[in-house]
């Protein structure tokens, strides 16, 4: 599986890659957690853009795309701690601590 994040936005509005990352090189460990993580948010039936509903325009505009086989998925959402996109920064958080 391959994931990616794209963060854009935020005071200075800049855009960066800040993961990219393949379980296959991971230990055993690290890629279950991760895969479980994809699963758990069920990444493939997300809508390609998910709104928390806040209102900003400083917010950091993420991009993540999963790739696992011939599936590929990308759904973005913007920072602003809403519950709604707190699953999401959580798996951010979780996937840049990995990297």
């Amino acid at each position: 599986m391959k994931i990616s994040v794209r963060r854009s936005g935020g005071f200075a509005g800049l855009t960066e890659n800040i993961v990219d990352l393949n379980t296959t090189q991971l230990n055993t460990a690290a890629a279950q957690q991760v895969e479980q993580l994809v699963q758990s948010l069920r990444f493939f039936d997300l809508p390609a853009t998910i709104s928390g509903g806040g209102i900003g325009a400083d917010f950091f505009h993420y991009e993540i795309t999963v790739t696992q086989g011939d599936r590929q998925h990308t759904t973005a959402f913007d920072d602003d701690d809403s519950p709604v996109t707190a699953p999401l920064r959580r798996f951010v958080e979780a996937l840049i601590q990995m990297r």
